[in-house]
């Protein structure tokens, strides 16, 4: 939209970072200490007016040009509330967001918006959060009136496929899946948790029942309820001319038309929290995390400005009063440090954390409760107070280097509903943060007495028991809930049923030797040679399995890129691929769901199993077979299929697929004689009905000679 020559500027950043580093060679040449070279103090904040004005159908617009680079970039916020997403669909906020993007609008499918902005280097994204929802933009200059046209696009009339929904939902089920594995994120999450508690709106997560129930509708109702004209607000930024982009803007959002419903509002504020330990056990981890909570406040309270000055001196870095006392001086801490609790669009959490060894767990926690409620009754010395507020004084300049950043802040300070001034105020109040302000605001903000205390770890290797806290101890239940089941079975059983179903797998257990020859064999090797079809892509894979029954395994996969060995021993589970050992959180808990419905344990035990047939049978690809149910609580899901002939031909249930949980259909044949057993050598597996395995059983070894050392780690 402008075709004048352009210069070229280096970032204050850049230019900071040159003159510091000539400053402190000159200083050091001439044998003065860098440290005690004199800082001037900051500049304010530069003014960035841009243009605001007001479209017909309610649009905020701000505009501010910039002509430097052939670049124009744009955001928009829009009101969200977590009323708008039922308790029994969580996920459909963030599914929304991604889809309307992914799947494109009317006009144009996702796909073709990938290809056509990666053609001309442009990009386009929507969100939808628990509190806002939004989008943004950037583009070259030339390109500006035909991405602000896609993006209107995505943003109106989002096309919702079925497809692209599916692929939102693989993404959450990953999401839920591995969500206990990462040990910090799962500390701060039950962190929030217990301070708003039991179903409260912002302590909700999605769980796979909740997502399998959101459908096309209820993404076009939520689309339909937040994104309106009239609580958009909207910024753009870059090289075009105000009054060409006004005509653009008319263009694309002119004809939107308002709505008259309420506007989303946030959730309630957190209730006054119960002073308590919540205890969550990890036992696949050697160390501990440690979170001290409660409910925090709005960054429009007057006590801002002092909070980021206490968050910085408390737990802000390696100067922070956390990190020294607790790693640097008792050795105690991976890691320390605070957040002050502040939010915009509502009070946020305040969190004082550390993660120390298991055998310092309660060591940790006394020291770490000790030093924030120090904080209430003593000032940070004046060394701590200086570093602290000269870090959140930089910090804040430099989030505000480019005029585009100040700008977008502008636009949000109007969308949370600050005064325009907001910057300037808070700048004058750090200005004006002193020791007194710091300690009477954490009197205001800091509750030692209220607080939730939440450890995560394994209890077995604290060095004093939880209850050595002086608190009540709660134990909370992170396993996650299993999918819904996709098998309908109609009506109660009856006796004649679950018979039947006994029968069918008494025959099958006969034809394959016996349950006494099964129930003998106390280890088995099986050697197989397998094509695996992933992503599209086909693998040979070679494994031997060897297992010691019920609970010691150890598979070893020869693949085109290497070897992989899994193993689970009595100390734990564990993986190693390329010379890497480590440990495999899941593998114990796999190995005992993997053990349930296997043929040795199905066909040692079959009078264990509670099995009940089905009155019609179900079909596997072209075959038919006669089914049974098998009641399992490793197991969902878990059909038998029967032969003509009596024999077990295969088996379906829910486990774990590379895109979460899938059904998994694993079909039998070839039964030959392994010594006194049937043991079937052609083994194909489907997941969600999609070719995944084909293999032959090469060889198969009854009762190998094994130990402790067949499946023990091997060492790093």
């Amino acid at each position: 939209m402008n075709a004048r020559p352009r210069k070229t500027r280096p970032t204050l950043v850049a230019v900071l970072g040159s003159l510091l580093t000539c400053l402190a060679a000159t200083a050091i040449a001439q044998g003065v200490d860098p440290r005690q070279v004199p800082v001037p103090p900051l500049h304010p904040i530069h003014s960035v007016k841009p243009e605001r004005f007001v479209m017909p159908d309610g649009i905020v617009v701000y505009l501010l040009e910039d002509h430097e680079l052939p670049r124009v970039s744009g955001t928009c916020y829009f009101k969200m509330g977590p009323a708008l997403v039922p308790d029994d669909k969580v996920g459909l906020a963030s599914l929304t967001g991604d889809v309307m993007r992914s799947g494109g609008s009317a006009k144009h499918t996702g796909d073709w918006l990938d290809d056509r902005l990666a053609a001309i280097g442009a990009h386009l994204s929507t969100n939808i959060g628990v509190d806002q929802a939004g989008g943004d933009f950037y583009c070259l200059s030339d390109d500006v009136s035909e991405v602000l046209g896609l993006w209107a696009e995505v943003l109106r009339e989002p096309a919702f496929p079925d497809d692209k929904i599916e692929l939102a939902k693989v993404a959450l089920r990953r999401a839920i899946a591995s969500r206990n594995d990462e040990p910090t994120a799962l500390l701060f999450r039950l962190a929030r948790e217990s301070v708003y508690g039991k179903g409260h709106p912002y302590s909700r997560k999605p769980e796979y029942a909740t997502v399998e129930a959101i459908g096309a509708a209820d993404c076009r109702a939520l689309h339909d309820a937040v994104f309106v004209p009239n609580r958009m607000i909207v910024a753009i930024y870059g090289d075009f001319k105000s009054a060409a982009m006004k005509k653009l803007l008319t263009a694309d959002f002119g004809s939107w038309k308002k709505s008259a419903s309420p506007a989303p509002t946030p959730g309630p504020t957190a209730p006054s929290p119960t002073a308590r330990l919540v205890f969550a056990a990890k036992e696949d981890v050697t160390q501990s995390g440690l979170v001290l909570a409660e409910p925090g406040s709005r960054a429009d309270d007057p006590d801002y400005a002092a909070m980021q000055v206490f968050e910085q001196a408390l737990g802000g870095g390696f100067q922070s009063r956390l990190f020294g006392r607790i790693r640097t001086q008792r050795g105690l801490a991976y890691a320390a440090g605070c957040n002050s609790g502040a939010d915009f669009a509502r009070p946020g959490v305040f969190y004082a954390y550390t993660l120390t060894r298991s055998d310092s767990t309660m060591t940790a926690l006394e020291l770490l409760r000790h030093e924030v409620g120090l904080t209430t009754q003593e000032r940070f010395t004046p060394e701590e107070l200086a570093a602290a507020k000269q870090s959140v004084q930089n910090g804040f300049v430099f989030h505000f280097e480019e005029p585009s950043q100040t700008l977008f802040r502008q636009a949000f300070y109007e969308f949370v509903g600050y005064p325009a001034d907001f910057l300037d105020r808070y700048q004058t109040a750090l200005e004006g943060v002193d020791a007194d302000a710091v300690l009477a605001a954490a009197r205001r903000k800091i509750h030692p007495d209220q607080e939730v205390v939440v450890v995560v770890g394994k209890e077995a290797d604290f060095d004093r028991k939880l209850e050595s806290a002086g608190l009540p101890v709660e134990r909370v239940d992170i396993a996650i809930p299993p999918p819904p089941s996709k098998r309908v079975v109609s009506g109660p059983a009856t006796p004649e049923q679950f018979a039947r179903g006994a029968t069918m797998l008494e025959d099958a257990v006969k034809l394959a030797g016996g349950s006494a020859a099964w129930a003998a064999l106390k280890s088995a090797t099986v050697e197989s040679d397998a094509t695996v079809t992933v992503q599209g892509q086909t693998l040979p894979i070679r494994t031997v399995q060897t297992w010691a029954f019920p609970d010691r395994q150890l598979t070893i996969q020869k693949l085109p890129m290497g070897e992989m060995r899994q193993g689970v021993s009595k100390a734990g589970a564990w993986m190693s691929m390329m010379g890497q050992v480590q440990d495999n959180p899941k593998g114990v808990e796999q190995l005992g769901k993997d053990y349930e419905r296997s043929l040795f344990h199905l066909f040692a035990k079959p009078e264990s199993f509670q099995v009940r047939s089905l009155d019609q049978p179900v079909q596997v690809g072209d075959a038919s077979y006669a089914a049974a149910t098998v009641m399992s609580a490793l197991v969902p899901d878990w059909t038998l299929f029967f032969g003509p002939d009596g024999r077990l031909a295969g088996m379906r249930f829910t486990s774990e697929g590379q895109n979460g949980p899938a059904e998994m259909t694993v079909s039998y044949a070839d039964w030959g004689p392994e010594g006194a057993i049937q043991y079937p050598h052609s083994i194909r597996i489907l997941t969600d009905g999609k070719p995944f395995m084909e293999g032959k059983v090469t060889a198969v070894r009854l009762d190998p000679a094994v130990t402790d050392e067949t499946f023990a780690k091997p060492a790093k």
